[in-house]
């Protein structure tokens, strides 16, 4: 899990390192076309659907920046089962490594986009901007915290409330305060949301007819879902009355 330092401070959500707007840009005709890291930052590489960025394992010698897509991190067990980590979106960073390799593997959901940052030019962003310091540490305080969420998703929600919290999370991605009617877009899979949750493909589809059944969400085309009561997703989410009706 990688932090995020654009929501340090804000509510959990997906694992990222979000920095766009922790570090300055020298020269702003050039941050207006490519972003604050557009002085250090490599000429952007594209991706395509499914295509591996990195493998846990390689040498991390470099950060990505996403500046358009979504891509996937993900752990993969011996017997060739994959647990997905966390969904990265714009503005999101990944690749940062304590060690020297990388201990995920990265893939683009989308066609994918991203700017290269040497891991030697991040250090040295990092010795110079004292503030960049304190928000990252401060990001490693939050993501401790979306780490131990993780884990009680896992461990003790049932399939309709893994899905109920995985569909805020992405809404919180927008706005921090979704409302009623909020649309959000699902590019991913429906084996992507499984192995996300830590559920089969079929659960997962059985969670959504359930939620649209007792008309929580509407299914839109082009993988688009509208969040029909916010309200009655939170409390299904933390395991309140609406978990007592959708078993």
């Amino acid at each position: 899990m990688t932090p995020s330092l654009a929501t340090a401070s804000a509510a959990p959500r997906q694992p990222s390192l979000a920095v766009f707007n922790a570090l300055p840009a020298p020269s702003a005709s050039r941050a207006a076309s490519a972003g604050p890291f557009a002085p250090w930052a490599d000429e952007a590489s594209a991706y395509s659907r499914d295509q591996v960025i990195f493998s846990e394992g390689d040498t991390a010698s470099s950060v990505r920046i996403i500046t358009s897509g979504m891509v996937r991190i993900l752990r993969m067990m011996a017997d060739g089962r994959r647990q997905i980590v966390g969904f990265l979106q714009p503005g999101d960073m990944l690749g940062l490594a304590m060690g020297g390799t990388y201990l995920y593997s990265a893939e683009a959901v989308t066609p994918v986009t991203l700017r290269r940052l040497s891991r030697t030019q991040f250090d040295t962003l990092l010795e110079r901007d004292p503030e960049l310091r304190l928000r990252l540490l401060a990001a490693t305080a939050t993501e401790l915290q979306v780490a131990q969420e993780q884990m009680l998703l896992l461990g003790r929600k049932t399939a309709p409330e893994r899905l109920a919290s995985f569909l805020l999370r992405q809404a919180r991605r927008v706005t921090p305060e979704p409302e009623d009617h909020c649309r959000i877009s699902l590019p991913m899979t429906r084996t992507d949301i499984a192995d996300f949750l830590g559920l089969t493909m079929e659960t997962v589809s059985r969670a959504f007819t359930k939620l649209k059944t007792t008309h929580l969400v509407r299914l839109l085309p082009d993988q688009m879902v509208e969040l029909v009561d916010v309200e009655a997703l939170i409390d299904l989410s933390e395991g309140g009355g609406q978990s007592g009706l959708i078993q």
